[in-house]
């Protein structure tokens, strides 16, 4: 009856330890960066930066950390009944919520990657996973509104590989289309036409 209180007391331990141990490390990331990467400040020259909001990727990391220690029991558990048949039940689900645990962690950190900084004369797009690629506002071709529940736009340009995905939550939004107004006023004036219909 009595043995339930200590499982109970670590997960409450760690609870409130994985958090709080991945938002210092996130703090201690941002503060080893240089100024132009830290979220919330924008390189030399830039007019705004487009980025997700500081919590969706601590969100995705802090998932992704639990998602592995919660697997890595799971492998554990299996290994100490290495000579049940029934141990390799665990094994399986310990190791695909661990890899689960690695996706939020890799998607955690493409997220915080993902930003673009507008210029004057250009947009510099750093995707979530590929290199940094600069984008005039001549080269956008076409924008159209996003697919999904949140809204925001997709931009496809003439020599970037892919479609720029932006969304209305992310923070800097209303200058990036302020910004697209002015310097790409046809494709933007489709744009409006097509979500005013």
């Amino acid at each position: 009856m009595n043995t339930m209180i200590p499982s109970v007391a670590i997960a409450m331990a760690a609870m409130v330890a994985i958090p709080a141990a991945v938002t210092a490390l996130v703090r201690r990331g941002d503060r080893r960066r240089p100024p132009s990467t830290l979220v919330g400040d924008e390189a030399p020259g830039a007019l705004f930066t487009v980025r997700a909001r500081r919590w969706h990727p601590v969100l995705l990391r802090v998932f992704g950390i639990v998602f592995l220690v919660f697997g890595a029991l799971l492998m554990l558990l299996s290994l100490a009944m290495s000579g049940d048949p029934e141990a390799a039940g665990p094994l399986l689900f310990g190791t695909a919520v661990g890899l689960f645990g690695v996706l939020f962690l890799l998607l955690g950190n493409g997220i915080a990657r993902r930003r673009i900084e507008g210029h004057d004369d250009r947009l510099v797009v750093t995707p979530m996973f590929r290199a940094t690629q600069e984008v005039g506002p001549g080269a956008i071709s076409r924008i159209r509104p996003t697919t999904n529940r949140f809204g925001g736009l997709d931009m496809k340009a003439k020599g970037y590989p892919g479609t720029i995905t932006v969304l209305a939550t992310d923070a800097a939004y209303p200058y990036l289309c302020a910004w697209l107004d002015l310097r790409a006023p046809g494709p933007w004036g489709e744009f409006v036409r097509s979500t005013t219909r």
